[in-house]
């Protein structure tokens, strides 16, 4: 009897409670509503504003973003790495909480009113979002989002940190786009005249232009940092087209590619600017603000492209080294990789040094056929491989109507005498051990 009397007490509680839950008098209970994400791919258009003043809006385009903004009759390209990375704060942001319902009173004690940030998503997927005043416990910054309005949320400090960027940061600073791997020609010029042109040939650039200089190889080297300077490095800033050209032409710069693509940048004076200027370019709306630094890296002389190093020296195959300096002989010989003299087996350092050195000297000006009647010889360098045939003759001159921190250098085969630097010269005095 009492089994029976407990199962149906227990079948009342049931009926009880179903009737309870499904009474129209008693709300259900419902989860606290969560902050929305941008599906990035939908959204063709971001808009920014920056307590109400630093409006600007991002804009999808076929072959990437522009920064669209009052005042600028072109819309610059943007940096497709850095609309990617908010699109990315976008989609993965979470509320660090949930606060409750506010009433449209409520919103001036949050900073709602006048907000640090507004953002606004257009295209496919509709969605703003409010950042107002930051927390008082230092966590993050309230915010709305027009998904849930009224409903009060915290957003972490990192989430706004990333969205506060002005319209400048997007732009893309890169003076012109493309591999250099990909690059057929490139040339200089000023005043609508080529200075140089370098023609890639495999894996090095060689002078097409001028006629003198045909053939001859470019320094990788000086390539390497042009190719830096016009490509990698990004400009100080952009500054909106103007109706005019703003000065006289510093110089100009095309970039031929395999594709047949020709790129271009040209880069002009600015009166009363002596630390800066300004460049336009093909694959950038509006002008570059370079620094004089950027310019001086890009304004570069064919001489100056050129690869200027006396000789190529392969340093390993020499095995001794024969110094004349006066009446003076001098023999050095390499033993177990360590240099030593050849009269006393005194060790010798630096020659590996110096012999690395000699092979990265560059001359200063064009080689001369005749050296002055001021010139006198002051050391002959022979350098020997290990069966003590030679490899190479250098000899150094004065001269005092050099300055007095270059010499003249020959290779002793005719093809001239070099403007160089005494600093190897004066090396070599201090490592080889001449009777004094």
């Amino acid at each position: 009897m009492l089994k029976r009397f407990l199962i149906f007490l227990a079948l009342v509680a049931i009926i009880c409670g179903a009737f309870y839950l499904s009474s129209p008098e008693m709300p259900m209970l419902l989860s606290e509503p969560v902050w929305p994400v941008v599906k990035s791919q939908q959204v063709d258009r971001v808009d920014v504003c920056r307590r109400g003043k630093d409006c600007f809006s991002l804009v999808r385009k076929v072959d990437g973003w522009n920064v669209v903004q009052q005042g600028w009759l072109t819309a610059p390209f943007a940096e497709t790495a850095k609309v990617s990375a908010l699109l990315d704060v976008l989609s993965q942001g979470q509320a660090l909480r949930y606060i409750g319902h506010i009433t449209e009173e409520d919103g001036q004690q949050y900073g709602l009113l006048a907000p640090k940030i507004r953002i606004a998503t257009g295209g496919g997927q509709a969605l703003s979002l409010t950042l107002g005043e930051e927390a008082p416990s230092g966590e993050g910054f309230f915010a709305l989002n027009s998904q849930d309005q009224d409903e009060l949320f915290i957003l972490s400090n990192d989430f706004v940190r990333q969205c506060d960027f002005p319209a400048g940061y997007y732009f893309n600073l890169q003076l012109l786009s493309g591999s250099s791997d990909n690059i057929s020609s490139i040339s200089l010029g000023h005043g609508g005249a080529f200075l140089w042109t370098l023609v890639r040939q495999k894996d090095q650039f060689a002078f097409s232009f001028p006629a003198s200089l045909a053939g001859k190889t470019a320094s990788s080297g000086e390539i390497d940092l042009f190719l830096h300077s016009l490509m990698e490095t990004p400009a100080k800033g952009l500054v909106p087209e103007a109706s005019d050209l703003p000065g006289i032409t510093v110089c100009s710069v095309e970039v031929l590619f395999n594709d047949k693509s020709l790129k271009k940048l040209e880069v002009f004076e600015v009166e009363g600017g002596k630390d800066y200027y300004l460049a336009n370019s093909t694959v950038q709306n509006g002008f570059f603000v370079l620094s004089k630094e950027h310019v001086d890296q890009l304004n570069k002389t064919a001489f100056g492209m050129r690869k200027r190093s006396v000789l190529s020296l392969e340093i390993g195959k020499v095995g001794s080294i024969r110094v004349l300096q006066g009446n003076q002989t001098f023999v050095g010989i390499k033993s177990d990789k360590n240099w030593e003299s050849f009269e006393d087996r005194k060790p010798l350092l630096g020659i590996d040094m110096s012999l690395w050195r000699l092979n990265e000297l560059k001359f200063e000006a064009e080689p001369i056929s005749e050296l002055s009647s001021s010139a006198v010889k002051v050391m002959e360098l022979e350098l020997m491989n290990v069966d003590g045939s030679r490899i190479d003759k250098v000899l150094f001159f004065s001269d005092p109507e050099l300055p007095s921190e270059r010499c003249w250098l020959s290779l002793g085969d005719g093809s001239g005498y070099y403007h160089v630097s005494n600093k190897l010269l004066e090396d070599l005095q201090g490592q080889i051990p001449l009777r004094k």
